[in-house]
């Protein structure tokens, strides 16, 4: 028995993941012998430092389990500002 789909004609139109390709590509060149730090996907090859995982059970302890003001949020934007002020770049936080 052969099973036979019939899909919308939209789905031939689907774009390929360009995330996936140039994840791919960046596997290729690897094993090519390439020296390779690959960001494309975001899966890192290590595990999440102790302290970040602390930070982040506390934070949903804390009931912080939602999406954030699409401006971000202002303690921490002034935190990076004042972090790129210290490397001598002149920043505010409303420029982060």
């Amino acid at each position: 028995m052969t099973d036979v789909y019939d899909f919308s004609d939209r789905i031939g139109r689907v774009e390929p993941s360009a995330t996936l390709a140039i994840s791919n590509l960046a596997a290729e060149k690897e094993a090519e012998g390439a020296d390779i730090v690959d960001l494309s996907v975001g899966e890192p090859d290590f595990d999440t430092p102790e302290n970040i995982v602390e930070a982040g059970k506390a934070a949903l302890d804390a009931g912080h389990t939602g999406y954030t003001s699409s401006n971000g949020i202002p303690p921490l934007k002034e935190a990076i500002a004042a972090k790129l002020r210290g490397s001598g770049i002149d920043a505010d936080a409303d420029e982060v």
